[in-house]
């Protein structure tokens, strides 16, 4: 079996078989990178924690009556 009887050349195509060959080629590039995922997951996490734990000390340095000022303020809201 030769390629020839496989696949139709180019230029014998229609305008709409070319384009589900475009279609067809750029759904077979996207390619599923997990440790990319991960790593932005991870990333994004991290700093998450480090705003957490930021905010964390911020309140604990603050006195019971601005703790409560806050509280109301954010009732408020």
């Amino acid at each position: 079996m030769q390629l020839s009887n496989l696949v139709k050349p180019i230029d014998q195509c229609t305008n709409d078989e070319l384009l589900e060959r475009l279609r067809a080629v750029r759904h077979n590039r996207e390619v599923a990178r997990p440790v990319a995922a991960a790593k932005a997951a991870k990333v994004e996490k991290k700093s998450s924690v480090k705003k957490m734990s930021a905010l964390e000390k911020l309140v604990d340095s603050m006195s019971d009556a601005d703790r409560l000022k806050l509280i109301e303020s954010l009732k408020g809201e």
